[in-house]
């Protein structure tokens, strides 16, 4: 039974990647790709109790100082769904039933993992569906999160006008933040907003972090696609 299950792993990376050719293998389980200042992907999470796995969604940043630090938390994180609305929970012995319908919804949910060339409104559209999410509506640390992605993507596609138009929409959803949790994650609001700002004044250090990242070992394997307007 171990040796099968091992075996079926082995497919199961092999699978995804023949389905979604865009994405590199990171490791046994992660399976990405950089779309401009991100890595994107989709990582294989084990459920122990069932000897099953469930395909998640990962969104990380590459703008930190460090790979390391790149990779520590993910920015976006979500268990993709089947056709009835329900997160993915398949044994292993069954992937080979389930799978078509696992990348069919894949693709449905993150057509980013898809293009050669991604543009910025593909990509904040599925960034702003997540805010219909009821963990993230409640959550003003997972907006902020959200609302960075969509600012970095800006910025580093040069689009000063989305630059703007996501600095006011972070302005007016912190009205109805909880401040005290969001200072318990970032710290004051007014600073962590500042940065922002700052970044735009320093896009040549921005995109500078960029590509040292991208030149790291770890991440110059991946296979990389542009953001673009």
């Amino acid at each position: 039974m171990l040796e099968n299950i091992k075996e079926i792993k082995k497919r199961i990376a092999e699978d995804l990647l023949i389905s979604i050719p865009q994405l590199t293998a990171f490791s046994q389980n992660k399976f990405y790709r950089i779309v401009g200042c991100l890595i994107v992907g989709i990582e294989v999470v084990n459920i122990p109790n069932i000897a099953g796995y469930k395909p998640h969604f990962m969104v990380y940043p590459l703008w930190e100082n460090s790979v390391k630090k790149c990779l520590d938390a993910p920015y976006i994180s979500f268990s993709i769904e089947n056709k009835k609305g329900l997160e993915f929970s398949i044994p292993y012995l069954k992937h080979s039933i389930y799978f078509e319908e696992v990348i069919e919804c894949i693709e449905k949910q993150t057509p980013v993992l898809f293009y050669d060339s991604v543009t910025l409104k593909l990509l904040h559209d599925l960034v702003d569906s997540r805010f219909s999410d009821i963990l993230v509506k409640s959550n003003s640390a997972q907006q902020v999160k959200l609302f960075e992605v969509k600012f970095y993507a800006a910025l580093y596609t040069g689009s000063h006008i989305e630059v703007q138009n996501v600095l006011f929409q972070i302005q007016h959803a912190s009205k109805s933040w909880n401040m005290t949790m969001f200072e318990m994650w970032y710290g004051k609001f007014d600073l962590r907003f500042e940065d922002l700002y700052e970044k735009i004044e320093k896009q040549e250090d921005f995109f500078k972090q960029i590509e040292l990242n991208k030149q790291e070992k770890i991440i110059s394997k991946l296979n990389i696609s542009e953001l673009v307007v």
